[in-house]
């Protein structure tokens, strides 16, 4: 077995076991009374069915269990709770739209269509199909309030999410989104459930098709969607991050995700891993594909945010495994970007200008130029304790790219762990300093943009800590008026530092 081999073998011992993708790991069909129920047919948006089903939710829930089937016809929903053991059956013919009524203070709040044990007591099994897998309607650009979800998933256990398509308007929340919540005093979450087989067109930079904040034992299966992330395995709310105790279990974040299948088209990725202050489990993505995104794949560094709790010592999130494998990108010039983007760049392109035309006053600004890379995987915890935990597999194929390579940093393609010693960071590896012995100039070169640059002497004391270009990839350090000598480079990065031997001649 060669090197390269061990490592992806060791991943896997560290994440999932084998048939790591079957569906049964994920959800389980459990036996029910058998009550079930139609709702009542409507073929007028302008009326309010959520009492409705609600009604036949809580009925077919007090018997036992059984499936409610919503036939063809035009529904408007707004916060309907599913409850344990009721399994929606939506026919292909049904067109969904959001209910919304304003309140008399005219502040609109979030909301969903379905919630899945959000505000209610934990639920399990249950199930929002279409039976024979075709895909039924879901409508948001008639909504009076753009902050709304399709399926909010809370405290819910073993459940299936499948087969819906959503013309979407540039709402602010992601299609299904996953959290938690206190309930008994433990913090409860989407566990065990499989979501699959849904497209979302015209989705927002900052949302898209899933959004998962804390979810465990989670299969993510033929996604896709137009604009935005299909895929966003992203834990930065501040409330979740400001629950986090240093030295105790994490509470919420991202474990033993599993993501088959995942398309984005004229958006910003396919995929998005970022974990902010959560220091998260594993997560194993095969099957990516994009058209004319930023990227197929981000997989991004850890940070603590200023909105965060700055007292409770929270450090940079990571994920314990993440592995990346059979990646197609193609290059276009409708990406959906944000000028933080516009570094990963070749000389040879130009960050764009033009703006999204969604974009409302006081929104970041997101503008659509030119696809950036395959994979991006500006991490900080590629490598731990000699063992690669961020691995790009082949193939990652990257078509009509003329000057990027398919993965940035390219050096994740050759990337060997096993010569970094315990405690080490891949990082140190990423930048360099040059030429050394130097007698008037020190460049810096790094693949991660540089935050702080300060030269020691032998003794400790600080002789230098200026830089050109700060906050940029290159600059250069004027040494000259330095005696002979050897001196120290601490150099921070992703807020890391490493430290550099140099001698000054």
């Amino acid at each position: 077995m060669n090197k390269f081999s061990i490592l992806v073998f060791t991943l896997f011992t560290l994440s999932i076991s084998a048939q790591i993708d079957n569906e049964a790991n994920f959800y389980t069909v459990v036996g029910n009374a058998d009550y079930n129920l139609t709702l009542v047919s409507d073929n007028n948006f302008a009326t309010d069915d959520s009492d409705d089903l609600q009604d036949d939710i809580d009925e077919i829930e007090t018997n036992g269990g059984g499936v409610l089937t919503i036939p063809a016809g035009n529904y408007s929903f707004g916060n309907v709770n599913l409850k344990s053991n009721v399994h929606i059956e939506i026919n292909e013919n049904a067109v969904i739209r959001p209910f919304y009524e304003i309140p008399a203070s005219g502040k609109l709040k979030n909301y969903a269509i379905f919630k899945l044990g959000s505000n209610t007591n934990p639920i399990e099994n249950v199930s929002i199909i279409n039976p024979s897998g075709l895909k039924f309607q879901v409508d948001l650009t008639h909504n009076i309030n753009p902050n709304v979800a399709v399926v909010n998933c809370i405290k819910v256990t073993n459940f299936l999410v499948a087969n819906f398509n959503v013309e979407d308007s540039y709402t602010k929340f992601s299609s299904v989104t996953m959290g938690g919540d206190f309930y008994n005093n433990v913090y409860a979450f989407p566990t065990n459930g499989i979501v699959k087989d849904f497209n979302i067109n015209n989705a927002h930079y900052g949302y898209g098709t899933v959004q998962t904040q804390s979810a465990k034992n989670i299969l993510f299966k033929n996604l896709s969607g137009t604009g935005g992330a299909t895929l966003r395995l992203e834990t930065g709310a501040t409330a979740l991050n400001d629950l986090q105790v240093v030295g105790e279990p994490r509470v919420g974040g991202l474990d033993e995700i599993v993501a088959r299948n995942i398309s984005n088209t004229n958006g910003n990725s396919a995929v998005m891993i970022s974990p902010h202050a959560i220091h998260n489990g594993t997560v194993d993505v095969e099957g990516v594909t994009m058209v004319s995104s930023g990227f197929a794949v981000r997989v991004e560094g850890g940070f603590i945010s200023n909105d965060y709790d700055q007292t409770i010592g929270l450090t940079d999130g990571t994920f314990e495994s993440v592995r990346i494998k059979d990646v197609t990108a193609t290059y276009g010039v409708i990406a959906e970007l944000k000028t933080k983007h516009y570094k990963y760049y070749p000389p040879e392109i130009t960050g764009s200008t033009t703006e999204a035309s969604y974009l409302e006053a006081g929104e970041k600004r997101v503008y659509i130029g030119e696809s950036v890379a395959a994979v991006l995987a500006e991490t900080d915890y590629a490598c731990t304790n000699g063992i690669q935990t961020v691995v790009i597999e082949a193939p990652i194929v990257a078509n009509g790219f003329d000057y990027q390579e398919p993965v940035i940093p390219e050096e994740y393609v050759n990337l060997n762990c096993s010569t970094l010693g315990i405690g080490d960071s891949v990082e140190e590896g990423f930048f360099e300093l040059f030429p050394n012995p130097t007698s008037e100039v020190l460049r810096i070169k790094s693949l991660r943009p540089l935050e702080a640059v300060i030269v020691f002497n032998a003794s400790g004391g600080i002789m230098l800590n200026k830089i050109d270009k700060l906050g940029e990839f290159e600059g250069n350090i004027d040494v000259s008026n330095l005696s002979k000598g050897v001196y120290f480079v601490q150099v921070f990065v992703g807020r890391n530092f490493f430290t550099k031997k140099i001698l000054i001649k």
